[in-house]
């Protein structure tokens, strides 16, 4: 039997079926990246060219290693360069596992970073009830896994058990470190708080906020990490600190930096450049992440919720420290006037749009809106704001909206998007329709893709291939079935989503708005 081969160039890395290696084609001069059909990935370098894996790469990037991918020799197998920065967009994340059940009963697991493959063979006649309860090659963390079945399992019928999903205790930390970290935490007269995405996934909402009560820390959140604490509380400094001088100092000026959750990744750090507090303190589910990226004095594996009651259960009593509420207030002040300076529109435009919704609607991003919305759009309730943070997905904003409103008919969900991103999944609005998902969808249209634009002007001082011939989007609602409405500025945001919200059909509200990057 033939060896698996691997291909790799462009973008993308996979493992291929048991078959040779795949050549580029004569015409990949564009870094196209073809992979086998086992895969069914195709990428070119173009707006849109991540969406391919987008999906994948959102649940396998923030639980996984993030391997720094070079050429080694004539191989040019990937390797892994421990203590380096990692972004996760340079790395290869698309396809992490491939799972592949094989007619004769066979589970193919493999990591597109330096792990041997594993070939299992699975307990015939029903390999995919052993992969879904189990009983396929152990896998230490919660990731996506990509299961292929052949079309003859697919077609056989049998009697199938599926037992319930395995659920691991939450895990503490040590006891010798948590006495090390309070003990740091008490001595601290100024330190802050960084909140990412693993304080949603751990729910620990309550214990963040009663920590940073206790400590009176600033809270400041990566993009994807917006709600973890209430955006208007007065210590909440949300995602607005990344380019703005004034949060900046606030934060390199804390004696001490609690960091729950978070990668520290390029997208939430100025590419590494964000000056940090010289002690630091971190907590993440995953050991290998706590290398990277940022060292820290104490490393805290654990689940962050249950370590972050570890922390509170441990703090010393009494242990009170000069309030920086009102120091806090003002630079934060400060910095909102000094935005609504430089960009009085679209600042209103979110302001107002803020104002609209109730404090619990779910709001999908995708394009340039995204950035603004996770600076400048205050977030009230945790997982209530969705962001394709490191991929930025173009057009995923609308499907993921869908599904929202499905599952949470009660809620308001609106999705902020641009006009070339909706391109790449309008006809979805049928589904919004046929599944009576009354979603509102705001569509910031300047009739073209305006980050190309933007990043050709800084760079050449010219731009092409970055107009779009797009359809009246209001009349395109209307023919879905859905209503459509279209507004001659930003500024009648406000009226046209208060009407949208009432409706009980899906909604389009066209937008004209050309925007740029929110930082200064």
């Amino acid at each position: 039997m033939s060896r698996p081969g691997k291909v790799r160039w462009g973008r993308l890395a996979c493992v291929t079926s048991d078959a040779a290696p795949l050549k580029p084609a004569a015409n990949d001069w564009m870094g196209d990246s073809r992979l086998d059909a086992e895969c069914r990935v195709k990428s070119r370098s173009r707006p849109g060219d991540r969406n391919a894996v987008g999906r994948q790469h959102r649940r396998e990037t923030k639980h996984l290693e993030q391997p720094r991918v070079a050429k080694d020799g004539q191989d040019r197998q990937p390797v892994v360069r421990e203590g380096e920065h990692v972004d996760a967009m340079r790395a290869i994340r698309g396809v992490q596992r491939v799972a592949d059940i094989r007619s004769e009963g066979r589970l193919r697991v493999r990591r597109c970073s330096q792990q041997p493959k594993r070939t299992v063979p699975l307990r015939s006649p029903h390999p995919a009830e052993e992969c879904l309860d189990g009983r396929a090659p152990a896998i230490p963390r919660a990731i996506a896994v990509l299961v292929q079945i052949p079309q003859d399992v697919l077609n056989a019928t049998g009697d199938v058990d599926v037992a319930p999903a395995a659920q691991e205790p939450p895990r503490p930390a040590p006891a010798a470190l948590i006495r090390t970290a309070t003990d740091m935490l008490a001595r601290a007269r100024t330190p802050a708080i960084y909140a990412g995405v693993g304080v949603h996934r751990s729910g620990a909402h309550a214990e963040l906020l009663e920590l940073a009560e206790l400590l009176d820390a600033p809270v400041f959140t990566t993009a994807q990490g917006k709600g973890a604490i209430p955006e208007d509380h007065p210590l909440a400094v949300g995602n607005r600190w990344t380019g703005e001088p004034e949060l900046i100092a606030l934060l390199s000026q804390s004696d001490l930096l609690l960091g729950v959750g978070s990668r520290f990744g390029a997208t939430d750090t100025g590419q590494w450049q964000l000056p940090l507090p010289a002690a630091i303190i971190r907590i993440d589910a995953d050991a290998s992440e706590l290398g990277r990226n940022v060292a820290a004095e104490v490393a805290l594996e654990g689940d962050a919720k249950t370590v972050l009651r570890q922390l509170l259960d441990a703090y010393p009593p009494g242990n009170g420290r000069p309030t920086r509420r009102s120091d806090l207030q003002s630079v934060i002040g400060t910095a909102n006037a000094a935005a609504e300076d430089a960009w009085p529109e679209p600042i209103r435009f979110l302001r107002d749009l803020r104002a609209a919704l109730a404090r619990d609607a779910i709001v999908f991003c995708d394009s340039l809106i995204q950035y603004w919305s996770a600076r400048h759009f205050p977030v009230y309730t945790p997982r209530s704001m969705h962001l394709p943070w490191t991929f930025g997905t173009l057009g995923s904003s609308l499907p993921m909206a869908i599904g929202a409103k499905v599952a949470f008919p009660e809620r308001q969900v609106v999705t902020l998007c641009g006009d070339g991103a909706l391109m790449f999944t309008l006809p979805e609005l049928a589904t919004a329709v046929q599944s009576g998902a009354n979603i509102v969808i705001v569509v910031c249209n300047d009739k073209g893709y305006g980050a190309m634009r933007m990043h050709q002007q800084r760079r050449f001082g010219r731009f092409i291939a970055s107009d779009l011939v797009t359809p009246d989007f209001a009349a395109v609602a209307q023919a879905f079935g859905a209503r459509g409405i279209r507004v001659e500025s930003a500024s009648e945001i406000g009226p046209a989503l208060a009407s949208a919200l009432a409706e009980s059909q899906p909604v389009l509200i066209d937008v004209p708005l050309a925007l740029s990057i929110p930082w200064r």
